[in-house]
């Protein structure tokens, strides 16, 4: 069955040579369009706040800012690249090593995906102006609430391909009005991450075993239960 899936294929970008995620629905806009840098100003809290001091106030200790990052500056990566998603019915990463990526999330809280955990784990790649994301998070939040999702499966979300001229930008704020429930990462502007994962649409879907071996990837939104067909038979289909 096919499902609704952003993508396009654009100029190879530097770190795998591969892949450059663009518009959404094969429109040509954002082919074009400059990702934004990766840090958001946020000092304007801390200034408001320091004018705003009086004698009576001067003994309470002062609150720090959070700067928020949009993208991650870098990442740290360990391990190969997965091939590009070709034929998720015959996908010739299943079995093979994810790579171990480390980035912050919006917050600069450290956020890391691949290797081993104490479950499998499920990674969900998505773009905040991509109309099939915006669809599929929803859908993933009734699997949770109708208690559907496996107890020891962990979620975790990468924000990626960041343009800042584009629908729901941005994404710190996107995610928070998504009403996202697990970690997010923040991908680099350049979109690494989900190059080293093998996206070719989004969203994007990886299933990771506990040792951090690829179960099962695909690419597209689906319905609640669609989706969680998909995660069992990543889970419990040898």
């Amino acid at each position: 069955m096919t499902t609704p899936i952003c993508n396009r294929f654009a100029a190879a970008l530097a770190v795998s040579a591969l892949l450059a995620l663009t518009a959404c629905g094969g429109s040509d806009e954002a082919s074009d369009a400059a990702i934004p840098s990766a840090v958001t100003e946020a000092g304007e809290a801390a200034t408001e706040a320091g004018e705003a001091a009086t004698e009576t106030a001067a003994t309470e200790p002062a609150v720090a800012a959070v700067a928020i990052l949009e993208n991650s500056a870098s990442l740290t990566v360990t391990g190969e690249a997965l091939p590009p998603l070709e034929d998720p019915n015959n996908d010739a990463s299943v079995g093979s090593a994810a790579p171990v990526v480390t980035g912050a999330s919006f917050d600069g809280t450290e956020v890391s995906i691949g290797g081993p955990t104490d479950g499998p784990t499920m990674l969900v790649f998505l773009a905040h102006w991509c109309p099939h994301c915006n669809d599929e998070i929803p859908e993933i939040l009734t699997l949770r609430d109708r208690g559907d999702l496996p107890d020891d499966l962990n979620i975790i979300g990468v924000s990626t391909a960041v343009y800042d001229d584009r629908d729901n930008f941005p994404p710190s704020s996107w995610v928070v009005e998504k009403n996202w429930a697990w970690p997010m990462l923040a991908d680099t502007a350049d979109s690494e991450a989900v190059q080293l994962y093998g996206g070719t649409g989004f969203p994007f879907t990886v299933m990771l075993n506990a040792d951090g071996t690829v179960k099962a990837r695909k690419s597209g939104s689906e319905s609640a239960d669609q989706i969680l067909e998909w995660i069992n038979a990543a889970l419990f289909t040898v």
